[in-house]
This record gives C-alpha cells, structure tokens and sequence, in this order.
C-alpha cells in the first residue's frame, strides 16, 4: 500500500494539514499512526476523495444520505429537509456528496470469487443494475461489507491491504449500525443510486460517465413524481 505523509494529502486535496488530521479521525481517509502521533495515510484514498471533492461545506449526515439513496433507488417518501437537499443539489455534485459519506479501501484478495457472499455489489461490479455492461470480466470487485466486522472480513479472507488491489471495499463513514455497515444499503446487490455513485467515483472513464448518467435520470425521475 502506497502512503504519503499529512503535508502530501494536504497538498494533493488542497486544504490544510489540519483539515487533514481531522478526515483522519473522522474516517474520511485510510490513514494509520506510527508511534502514536505520525500519520501515514493510503495514497489511494487521497486520490478517491479528490475525484469524489464536494467543495465546501459539511458532509451529509447518514440519515440525510440513507433517505436521498432510498428515494432516487426506490422512489421512498422523504422528509422535506432531505428532499430539499435533493432538489437543490445538481447531479454533478449529488454524487460527491453521497460519496463523500463512504470510506473506499482496496486489498488484494487469493480468491475473490469467495468474497461475494459477504458484498453488496457496487460500482462496476455491479454496472449491468444500472442499464449498462462492461465487455470482458471486470478486473476488480467493488462492494460494501455486510454481516461482519472489516477486521473479521480481512482476518477471514486473508486480505492485504494494497492501494492497487483487486479487492474495493466500501463502507459508511461512522460505521453505520456496525462496523460491516448499515442494512440500507442493499443485500446481493447495493440500492440503484449507490451503484451510479460508485461508478461515477471511477477511474474509468466509460464507468464513470455511465454512473453520472443512471444517477442524472433517477434524479430526474425523482423531480418528475416529487412536486
């Protein structure tokens, strides 16, 4: 795994070593302390939280972004403090602001076909739910953890955490219900809106333009029946 110092991330993300520290403690990047004070924080995370930047502002509470996902995936009643979140926020940056409530951390994996019962499929792993299909086998498998904590998942698994790993795990920022996540957030697969996010969160160009798009036209759908 390839980590940088809190000066590095702080110039990479444009803010201050402080703001650094701070998405350090509040989980909103993978870091790790040395001697107890040193940060060395995964390069990768850094990278997925400047494609997933939302400008100013604080990040949405759980709450707030359980109630928007559930009403752009399922068409759920929201309530109006959330629903005007929603109205007023451009898809562009709708996304980041879903994003920007998951931590993102990458492993490599002996076999990752046994990992699928423990992962709501996300991302490119699970692109066809949202209307597209990639050609050939995805190279990587995105999911969120769910019924177990990381650490039992890592410990089970056998994984190694690796900023270019095979293995994307997603999950809530604040842990959610438990440190695998929150029920929300999808079983076999992960609600429609989480998937879009998760792609427009890509690398991947065509990933990425694909999952701007399905979350452009659940929110437009969502606008259409909301008034």
């Amino acid at each position: 795994m390839a980590e940088i110092s809190v000066r590095e991330a702080a110039r990479r993300l444009g803010i201050s070593e402080r703001r650094t520290r701070e998405m350090l403690r509040g989980q909103e990047l993978v870091g790790r302390q040395i001697d107890g004070h040193i940060w060395q924080i995964d390069a990768t995370s850094v990278q997925d939280r400047a494609r997933a930047d939302a400008g100013n502002g604080r990040p949405w509470a759980d709450h707030t972004v359980e109630a928007i996902v559930e009403a752009l995936s399922d068409g759920i009643k929201i309530d109006p403090k959330s629903a005007y979140r929603l109205r007023r926020t451009e898809t562009n940056q709708l996304w980041r602001k879903i994003a920007q409530a998951f931590t993102v951390r990458r492993y490599n994996a002996r076999n990752l076909d046994t990992l699928h019962p423990h992962l709501a499929l996300t991302g490119e792993s699970a692109i066809e739910q949202i209307g597209e299909r990639l050609v050939g086998q995805a190279r990587s498998l995105h999911g969120y953890l769910h019924g177990m904590s990381l650490q039992e998942f890592i410990d089970e698994a056998g994984l190694v955490a690796a900023g270019d790993g095979d293995l994307v795990v997603y999950q809530l920022r604040s842990g959610g219900m438990y440190d695998g996540g929150a029920s929300w957030i999808g079983d076999e697969y992960a609600r429609r809106a989480l998937i879009a996010v998760d792609c427009a969160r890509s690398a991947s160009t065509r990933v990425r333009s694909t999952g701007i798009r399905a979350l452009d036209e659940m929110r437009n759908t969502w606008l259409a029946t909301s008034i």
